[in-house]
């Protein structure tokens, strides 16, 4: 009898850890491994991470952070990418109604997306090959992605 009272208490406490995991604070960390990719807010023009100019000659892209309270699933829409060496996109990232992350370690990118808000993130690729785009809370859940750099 006295499992049957435990159960529904671990349940519980589970269901919280899952949800703490999808907080995030609103300070920016550098890992300190190379250029560090910078994002705003969409309301501002975006400096370049690598060649300083500005996002007006960029390609854009529209990218949709989603999740179970929003559209019923940890994903990116769009989650594959392909673009050309030299290539400067402008990244508009939206999450949909929790904490998201927009990362790309190997090249240093990383940008933190609070619920319901938009980042945008300038980035010029100079270098070829598959990089695996992540969710860092929601990538066992599988939000990721592939960009592939010709």
């Amino acid at each position: 009898m006295r499992k049957l009272t435990i159960l529904p208490i671990i349940g519980m406490l589970l269901a919280i850890l899952a949800l703490a995991a999808c907080g995030g604070d609103d300070s920016a960390e550098d890992s300190g491994g190379g250029a560090l990719a910078e994002s705003s807010d969409s309301s501002s023009t975006q400096t370049d991470s690598d060649s300083g100019s500005t996002s007006g000659d960029a390609n854009s892209v529209i990218v949709s952070a989603q999740d179970p309270a929003g559209s019923g699933s940890y994903k990116f829409v769009k989650n594959e990418f392909t673009f050309s060496v030299g290539e400067k996109v402008e990244f508009k990232i939206t999450s949909e109604s929790e904490f998201h992350t927009f990362t790309v370690d190997d090249l240093g990118i990383e940008v933190e997306i609070d619920g319901g808000d938009t980042e945008t993130l300038t980035f010029t690729f100079d270098k070829a090959g598959e990089y695996e785009l992540i969710c860092i809370p929601h990538e066992a859940l599988g939000m990721k992605g592939k960009i592939t750099i010709e």
